[in-house]
């Protein structure tokens, strides 16, 4: 296939942008060994051999023989040898590319010029003198491909060698272990959270959905399923079903970058490179396990290049299976927590209260419990609150809980490349993955109704010991996700006139899901032999019954738990199509510092989202609450431009905007956002850089079109409170049934919102102090307005006493909406007091803001140890200096860093790595360190005011490997994760019942995981 080297490295043949010193790889030297062969053979078989990639063009070197090479060499003297004699030379991009370049083209005659190009071509070569241009590159952050690697974007790139290196088993592992990932959001499973199976990660502690994440450049299909948060809902993109053995390198652009990438691009830009080039054929198989049990994870990939004329075709396959971990495998989480301030509590597991009284109406006696002695492991036991009432429960409750999900998926991945001529290239991209997520899910009956026998409304719930369920731990994983993700690209690139490049592509992001889940019915026998008969209706329409309490206390077989089950599915899918076209011009004009580059974007893109509940779900048969189906879609249109301006040898300025214009089922809007970034380089050794830019979200589909959720909740009752004389701090003085009234929650979506725009500044320095030492230190400070806020419940029930007392006006907007959303019985004649509430409808709006400062440093360096290798060292350190966030118009800010009750995210990062090479040899040493974390008396309290209030420390995990080359075809690899097996730090306020002694959003305990790693590539003759 012809394809020129600005071509390879324009369409993304490159590894581009390593923070790694150029010298690393290419001063150490290896034991060569190949033999006289072609000279395609012999650069391939040079790369594979001292682990770097070596970019050519098959076509130039056709034809051409190599001389044997063998010997101990560094990488560019031995290349230097394999070129002798031909007009190749060899010149490295960066720590681990090299481009080999071909020779180049004879200029036109004179005659063969138009004039302007002849006039231009003279007046160039009389202003300069001639100059060795660098290869350029397309890199994340950049519509136009770039000669230097550092620009006004502070850039972090995890390559393919990187993850092997660190240990990392996933794409979602290697992201949340960058020093910038400070939010609590590591550990989905462990916290049990509604998107159980989803992977993401939280730039400077910002919102997962405020990051673009993109693959090959390209939209990813977001997660479908909604994760229901405190204040609203959003949709997350699921970075678990990534293929870890496909991916080339993954660039991670911190800040705003809405003007190359539009919506979503706030807090960070992720672009996950797959592989496109694998000139042999490679598998590479993985197995391994947690010293302390569970977890077994096994992983096989393939991937093979292949050339039929003018087509170029690369393939890739992955394979993975993991076991989970189940709770009780770790001592810290085996038991309910027996170290604390407090004593060791048994979790209930049968629970009757009434709601008003707040008191049980089915105290438990021993002989209840001696029941239900032999279940949880035997743990069951008869315990006392603090207040003397007795119930049954057990310590090893939560032990059945799954830590890490079983897991298995299958990804396809391809890439294909045929050349029509020397001008025009087609292209086609496939990503296909798959997998199936299974967990535990707590097995327990729950209803709420009105008990005349005791004058209150009743909740009873009842948990299902794992010996109700079935004989072993693969019967209690009862809720599975199943997902399919797809993006496919076809498109052409066509380069035409001086200089010109047409880029056309169209994209399809596709992901599907379903999530199943098998539980008691609230229909089971079982439930109706308990409430017997209903009585009829009460006042608040709760239904009335005259249960059988004695029952909750008699176990079950798992005959009799099967027969009262039943199982509910939520399929959901999201649509992303994209059209674009991009029209690049790298020398629209001569500037003192070079040449201006420019490049025209035009994109016009359809996204839809659907949820639809099962029957069982819908209903509430379940779980007791209400999913509504949902479906929406929209259009969107967008034109983007970048000017890249080398104003003279010291500063480069890079220029760009961009337009969009989304219609929601007839509500539009519009958002504008640029970008102006500078790079100033007095010396060789230093950059200077600074950039402005704005940014935007536009509203998810879920806060547009979301359909009814409907919800059980208890309100406070402000109006009726104050009528009855308990208003301001006599609230807590209010009957019960007022203070907390039972009514449904509902919330509805708005079509009209408006989008999320945001404001972000950075600046900085990079200095290479030596040809192996770089050091980068970057500011930035992102504002956010009109973030998308659910409406507080209590704060429309708040402001329905301020218009029934006068204190806003009853006329106003804000009361007219107030009273529209707040739905009353009808009130009882003759009663000063409203009647009941029924529901409160909650809203989206864009009400919220907040505000985030960083400062982010980074080290790296090698040394040459002669005949013992190289050794490398690289730093990463990311400091939150401010995070504040207003929820509602009025309120004063959040302080999200000092105030535990909203955050606990992590104030500062730290990633070090040490490597070590050596001809056949391969070590690294990686560190993540987290700091320090509020505990769980100060989130409880709010503050660091109260006794006990404090911070768990902070904890270093550690990450080892070794790689060992025994021929060049074999790669053989040891990787341990966590060598000390280190605990997360403890937290001693925790409550005794508890089995999470620690934050289980910031830390694991998933211990010491060992990995071997074999890969072999065939087809190189270097096997011998």
């Amino acid at each position: 296939m012809r394809m020129s080297i600005r071509q390879a490295v324009e369409g993304g043949l490159l590894v581009g942008a390593l923070a790694a010193p150029i010298a690393v790889y290419a001063q150490v030297t290896y034991d060569f060994d190949l033999p006289a062969q072609t000279l395609a053979d012999s650069l391939s078989g040079l790369g594979s051999q001292a682990h770097i990639n070596v970019i050519f063009d098959p076509a130039a070197v056709k034809g051409r023989e190599a001389p044997a090479l063998k010997g101990n060499y560094e990488p560019k003297l031995a290349l230097a040898k394999l070129l002798k004699g031909t007009d190749f030379t060899a010149q490295f991009t960066d720590s681990r590319t090299v481009v080999i370049k071909r020779p180049p083209p004879s200029p036109k005659p004179a005659q063969d010029r138009p004039p302007m190009q002849e006039a231009r071509s003279a007046q160039n070569a009389e202003a300069q003198p001639e100059v060795s241009r660098l290869p350029t590159m397309t890199v994340t952050g950049s519509l136009l491909p770039r000669s230097e690697i550092d620009t006004a974007n502070p850039l972090f790139v995890i390559t393919a060698e990187d993850i092997k290196r660190h240990g990392f088993s996933s794409v979602a592992d290697a992201l949340q272990n960058l020093s910038i990932n400070t939010g609590a959001i590591s550990n989905t499973s462990i916290n049990r959270s509604d998107i159980w199976s989803v992977k993401t990660l939280s730039l400077f502690g910002l919102n997962p959905d405020y990051t673009k994440f993109l693959i090959d450049g390209r939209p990813m299909p977001v997660f479908s399923q909604n994760a229901v948060g405190l204040t609203t809902n959003a949709l997350y993109t699921n970075l678990s079903g990534i293929p870890i053995n496909l991916v080339e390198r993954i660039d991670v652009l911190p800040g705003g970058q809405s003007s190359l990438y539009g919506s979503d691009a706030i807090a960070g830009v992720v672009n996950i490179v797959m592989k496109k080039n694998a000139e042999f054929g490679t598998i590479d198989a993985r197995s391994g396990f947690y010293s302390d049990g569970g977890g077994r994870e096994r992983m096989l990939s393939a991937s093979k290049s292949f050339r039929i004329g003018e087509l170029s075709l690369n393939i890739g396959g992955q394979v993975n299976d993991q076991q989970p971990i189940w709770a009780l495998q770790r001592r810290i989480t085996a038991q309910n927590f027996a170290g604390g301030i407090e004593p060791q509590q048994g979790t209930p597991n049968i629970a009757a209260t009434g709601l008003f009284s707040g008191i049980s109406v089915f105290p438990a006696q021993p002989s209840d419990c001696s029941n239900l002695a032999h279940l949880w492991g035997g743990s069951e036991r008869y315990f006392t609150d603090p207040y003397g009432t007795g119930f049954c429960g057990s310590v090893s409750d939560s032990a059945y809980h799954t830590m890490i999900n079983k897991q298995q998926g299958a990804n396809l991945s391809v890439h294909a490349d045929y050349a029509v001529n020397d001008n025009l290239n087609l292209y086609a991209d496939l990503l296909d993955n798959y997998q199936m997520q299974a967990r535990e899910t707590d097995a327990f009956y729950s209803s709420t109704f009105y008990d005349p026998n005791v004058d209150d409304i009743v909740t009873v719930q009842r948990n299902f010991a794992p010996e109700e369920r079935g004989g072993s731990l693969n019967d209690l994983l009862t809720e599975k996700n199943y997902e399919n993700t797809f993006t496919g690209t076809l498109g052409g690139k066509v380069e035409f006139g001086a200089g010109w490049t047409l880029d056309v592509g169209f994209t399809r992001s596709m992901e599907s899901n379903d999530q199943r889940r098998i539980q008691l019915l609230r229909s089971s026998s079982w439930g109706q032999a308990l409430l017997g008969p209903q009585l009829g209706t009460d006042d608040f329409g709760d239904p009335i019954y005259a249960p059988n309490y004695s029952l909750l206390a008699d176990p079950i077989t798992p005959a009799q738990y099967a027969a009262n089950t039943g199982a509910g599915s939520i399929s959901s899918t999201d649509r992303t199509d994209q059209l674009r076209a991009q029209l690049t011009q790298t020398s629209l004009f001569t500037l003192p510092g070079g040449d201006a580059g420019l490049a025209v974007v035009a994109e016009k893109g359809f996204e839809s989202w659907k949820y639809q509940p099962g029957p069982a779900f819908y209903s509430g048969e379940l779980d007791g609450d209400s999913f509504n189906a949902s479906d929406g879609h929209r259009t969107r249109y967008a034109t983007a431009a970048e000017l890249n301006l080398p104003v003279f040898k010291m500063l480069t300025a890079d220029l760009s905007a961009r337009y969009d214009k989304y219609d929601s089922a007839g509500a539009q809007f519009t958002h504008p956002t640029y970008s102006v970034g500078l790079e100033f380089r007095p010396f060789d050794t230093l950059l200077l850089r600074g950039r402005y830019a704005t940014s935007f979200k536009a509203p998810s589909l879920i806060d547009q079109f979301e359909g009814l959720s409907t919800y059980r909740t208890q309100e406070t009752d402000y109006v009726n409170c104050a009528r009855l004389g308990f208003a301001g701090e006599q609230i807590y003085d209010c009957p019960l049934q007022y203070q907390y009234a039972p009514a449904n929650h509902v919330d509805t979506s708005n079509p009209d919102l408006k989008p999320l725009t945001a404001k972000s500044f950075s600046y900085g320095a990079v200095w290479q102090a030596a040809q192996t030492l770089s050091l980068s230190v970057d500011y930035q400070h992102i504002d956010i307005r009109n973030e998308v806020l659910l409406e507080s419940d209590d704060v429309l029930l708040r402001d329905e006493l301020h218009c029934a007392d006068g204190t806003l006006d009853p006329s106003s907007p804000t009361c007219t909406a107030v009273n529209a959303q707040i739905v009353r019985a009808p009130p009882t004649p003759g009663s000063p007091l409203l009647g009941r509430i029924l529901s409160v409808n909650t809203t989206k709006a864009n009400i919220a803001q907040q505000v985030d400062d960083s400062l982010t440093a980074r080290l790296d360096s090698s040394i040459g140890l002669g005949d013992y290798g190289r050794l490398g060292f690289n730093l990463a350190y990311t400091l939150v200096l401010d995070h504040r966030r207003q929820l509602f118009p009025g309120d004063s800010l959040i302080d999200l860093l000092n105030n535990p009750g909203w955050s606990s995210e992590f104030h500062h990062k730290v990633n070090a790595g040490l490597t070590w090479s050596k001809n056949k040899w391969d070590m690294a040493l990686y560190g993540t360190y987290s700091g320090p974390t509020p505990n769980y008396l100060a989130q409880i309290d709010g503050s660091y005011d109260y006794p006990g209030d404090g911070k768990v420390a902070g904890e270093w995990i550690y990450n080892g490997s070794v790689s060992y080359s025994p021929t060049p075809a074999w790669r053989l690899s040891l990787q341990v994760n966590n060598i000390l097996n280190s605990e997360p730090p403890i937290d001693i306020s925790s409550p005794g019942s508890t089995n999470q002694p620690f934050g289980a959003g910031n830390y694991n305990p998933f211990g010491r995981e060992i990995s071997f790693e074999a890969r072999y590539q065939f087809g190189h003759g270097g096997d011998q």
